[in-house]
């Protein structure tokens, strides 16, 4: 997969420096047919500077609809079993080190609380700094 990913971002022009856009590909297009999917929207995808980052930030909302979770209690049950994963699935993107200790509580019913009420869509950026 990793070898497929390196032609369509050498396809695409997509420089190693952008690590952004790199590392949302690796989390979103973790599958042959999601990529070809990507690529295939990719070609219809008009707006935006940075048609790439538009058209995964759609990708990023459809998952949320579709994977992230519907209820705080699994929510925490996931978190305290492995909070990068339960994070990465709640707000659908990837979640390094860096952006866990934004959070200043290790409170997943805190967390969950502040992810419903700034809505579904929000960055965990927004999130952490809403605590």
């Amino acid at each position: 997969m990793d070898a497929e990913l390196q032609k369509v971002m050498i396809e695409l022009e997509i420089s190693p420096k952008a690590t952004i856009i790199i590392d949302l590909m690796k989390f979103h297009l973790k599958t042959i047919e999601r990529l070809n999917e990507f690529v295939e929207r990719l070609l219809f995808e008009t707006s935006g500077s940075v048609p790439e980052l538009s058209l995964l930030a759609k990708m990023r909302k459809e998952d949320i609809d579709s994977y992230s979770y519907t209820d705080k209690a699994t929510f925490v049950y996931d978190y305290y079993r492995d909070k990068q994963s339960a994070l990465e699935k709640l707000f659908q993107e990837p979640m390094k080190a860096v952006k866990i200790r934004r959070f200043k509580t290790d409170n997943p019913e805190l967390i969950y609380d502040a992810y419903f009420k700034k809505g579904k869509y929000s960055s965990s950026l927004t999130v952490a700094l809403s605590i």
